[in-house]
Order: C-alpha cells, then structure tokens, then sequence
C-alpha cells in the first residue's frame, strides 16, 4: 500500500490529450493551478496480478 502525499504539489506532467479531431498537449499546472485536488488509484479488472 502507498503511503499518503498529503500536502505535497503534483508532480509537473504533460498529458497528450485528443480534442476533436487534434492532439493537445495539456500540463498538470494547468489543469490543476490553484486548485485542490486529490489522486487516487484503483487496480485495473484485467491487469495481470503477481503473488509472491
């Protein structure tokens, strides 16, 4: 399990993202400047799964 982050800024990523029939390349800066967010994560159904 992942620990908590709480507090800290995310990290600076550049997302190429379609809009219509174009690639845009949109930034977590301006996505997420000044606001508050949370990130979380959930397993995929059909990723595979190692058991050790």
């Amino acid at each position: 399990m992942f620990e908590s982050k709480e507090g800290q800024a995310v990290p600076e990523v550049t997302f190429h993202t379609r809009q219509g029939d174009q690639w845009v390349d949109v930034t977590t800066e301006e996505l997420f400047a000044n606001k508050t967010v949370i990130v979380f994560s959930l397993p995929g159904a059909f990723t595979p799964h190692l058991f050790f």
